[in-house]
């Protein structure tokens, strides 16, 4: 089980190759009178970002500016992320939008005095999804219980805006994570907290983050070695992997290891050696992984907490299930020469 990194963002003196970001945000509208995601755009501009050129825009709140972004890309406009912000003057934490809708449906007129009930775009899809890869967000802040994923981004100028950026982004063919994320009122969560979040979106968006993760090798009584499979509903569900995961900031590969093997599988591991170190690029980031044999253990103490099947495998039925994309180059290798003992 991969966990959340909870570090903040230092400020830093730009690298010469830097990553585009543009950075949205509204206006007040309707009956408030700040808008917060001005005010955290406005001081996150200013701030430095190793690596990562923030373009600060502020949209009109009203069909124009939902436009904005949309005709900046089909103009050739090109980014590394977009990361869009509004006000959700009734939510208590901060929504990270899972999907833009194909319809507004307006309880308050915009900027422009405009009511809308109608299909955003013509012969569109009725939605879109995030082009983020939620895998990399759900790492990172699945132990902050104030940053969560909505399925609703409402049927306002917010939903409108992010569903022509989608829109545009499909239509031009280009590969830009694009997110749409509703800030609430900071009378909910202070401002300084939501800037540190929106940073921390930043940074992971536009540069792949490096995860070092730790895989444990583990034997039965007849020299096979276990495998766990991923659930459905996870990131990459239904592939197969070694138990093990995150590195915490800190933690020794043993001590991670210990940690997770216990989290995923209710058992007490004891590291011997380091038997294999894999790095690979996976489309949302890099991964150093540490495989370690951790001796032979009883398969009937094993409850797996974390994958919903397990199985044990010898070195000829090795390649008989689905092993992640990191993994299989060493399960080929071994498919060969053997699995390594100490």
């Amino acid at each position: 089980m991969l966990r959340a990194r909870k570090t903040q963002l230092p400020t830093v003196i730009r690298s010469a190759v830097e990553k585009r970001v543009l950075l949205t945000s509204f206006p007040a509208f309707g009956r408030n009178k700040v808008n917060v995601s001005n005010k955290v755009m406005t001081i996150l501009q200013s701030k430095v970002i190793s690596g990562i050129s923030i373009e600060p825009l502020l949209l009109t709140c009203d069909e124009a500016g939902s436009r904005t972004v949309s005709e900046k890309i089909q103009n050739g406009e090109k980014y590394d992320a977009i990361i869009q912000m509004g006000l959700a003057e009734s939510r208590k934490i901060i929504s990270m939008e899972r999907w833009a809708h194909n319809k507004s449906d307006f309880s308050i007129a915009d900027n422009s005095g405009r009511i809308s009930n109608e299909e955003i775009v013509k012969d569109a899809p009725l939605k879109y999804q995030t082009t983020v890869s939620k895998h990399i967000l759900d790492e990172e802040f699945e132990e902050e219980e104030d940053v969560q994923w909505s399925e609703n981004a409402g049927s306002f100028v917010c939903n409108e805006t992010f569903f022509r950026t989608l829109n545009s982004i499909e239509s031009n063919n280009q590969k830009i994570p694009a997110i749409f994320i509703h800030l609430p009122p900071e009378e909910e969560i202070d401002l300084d907290r939501q800037i540190e979040v929106i940073s921390r979106i930043i940074q992971i968006l536009a540069i792949k983050p490096t995860l070092r993760v730790v895989g444990a090798l583990l034997f039965d009584s007849n020299n096979r070695i276990l495998s766990c499979r991923r659930p459905p509903e996870d990131a990459w569900g239904g592939w197969w992997e070694f138990p093990g995961g995150k590195i915490d900031p800190g933690e020794s590969e043993e001590t991670a290891l210990r940690r997770e093997i216990f989290e995923e599988l209710g058992i007490h591991v004891n590291p011997k050696s380091k038997v294999a170190t894999i790095y690979h690029e996976y489309e949302d980031r890099f991964v150093s992984l540490y495989i370690w044999d951790c001796g032979i253990v009883d398969s009937y103490t094993i409850i797996p907490i974390e994958h919903d099947v397990i199985k044990w495998l010898d070195q000829r039925s090795l390649n008989s299930v689905k092993w992640l994309p990191a993994d299989k180059p060493l399960i080929e290798e071994w498919m060969k020469s053997g699995i390594p003992r100490n």
